[in-house]
């Protein structure tokens, strides 16, 4: 008899499973919930899954990250949100060195879990290429700093890679100048020179893509280490190999010279 799904709650639950299983599992088991769902007579809940994509190989990467490294997935979305927090400050005019602290961290927390989720890509078997894991990062980082992305991104229910929107949005966050009373007038207030809209949104675009470029020039930073320390370790396996070998020859040559 088939599972009846009723309620919204327990929907949740039905996409949980979906986006925790296997990458190649996924299509047959979205299609079958959603079969499920019909006959539940749940038709909308049906087609929404039915429409939904399987995930690329990046976003089931950062998806399994919620699932195997939960601890380090909550220090990037606390970071996320300490630096759109700064951000804010900054775009009132104050709390410059509180922005660099907080990319600092974000920054941090972000190599190791792309880290990690090279780990898990080559657990499954998964190609870990440099592209996958640019892409698992710009993933990261952008719903890090999403508060809708970032709820799914905790949930492991990413459905697709997420871009980051740049602080365009951040403005809405800034209140109007304080008018209490004892406030300096405007007379008092320090002038500072004005900003068209425009400039303001390619300065805020043009500090993303710096952002950005710095991050994935860390992660490529951090892969091109673990590289040479592998490719030092064959170095020295090949010498020693080497060595015994010239061991070896010395041994047979006294042998056979004796």
């Amino acid at each position: 008899m088939p599972l009846r799904l009723a309620v919204v709650p327990e929907l949740d639950s039905e996409l949980g499973r979906l986006y925790g299983l296997p990458l190649d599992e996924f299509t047959a088991a979205r299609n079958e919930l959603a079969t499920r769902l019909r006959q539940a007579g749940q038709a909308d809940a049906a087609e929404r899954v039915r429409a939904l994509r399987k995930p690329s190989v990046a976003v089931w990467a950062v998806n399994r990250l919620a699932r195997t490294h939960p601890d380090e997935l909550e220090e990037l979305l606390e970071a996320g949100k300490a630096l759109r927090d700064a951000q804010a400050k900054a775009l009132r005019g104050t709390g410059a060195d509180a922005v660099r602290e907080a990319t600092a961290v974000e920054r941090t927390a972000l190599r190791n879990l792309t880290r990690l989720a090279e780990r898990v890509l080559k657990d499954e078997g998964r190609p870990a290429s440099a592209a996958t894991l640019e892409r698992v990062a710009a993933t990261l980082r952008a719903a890090a700093v999403d508060p809708d992305a970032g709820g799914l991104l905790a949930a492991g229910r990413l459905p697709d890679e997420v871009e980051s929107s740049g602080f365009a949005a951040l403005a809405a966050m800034a209140p109007p100048p304080s008018t209490r009373k004892g406030a300096r007038s405007k007379r008092e207030q320090p002038k500072a020179p004005r900003a068209s809209p425009g400039r303001i949104r390619k300065l805020q675009a043009r500090a993303t893509r710096l952002e950005e470029r710095a991050a994935d020039l860390a992660a490529r930073a951090d892969r091109a280490e673990e590289a040479a320390r592998e490719a030092r370790e064959r170095a020295d396996q090949a010498r020693a190999e080497a060595d015994a070998a010239s061991r070896e020859l010395r041994d047979a040559s006294r042998g056979a010279n004796a």
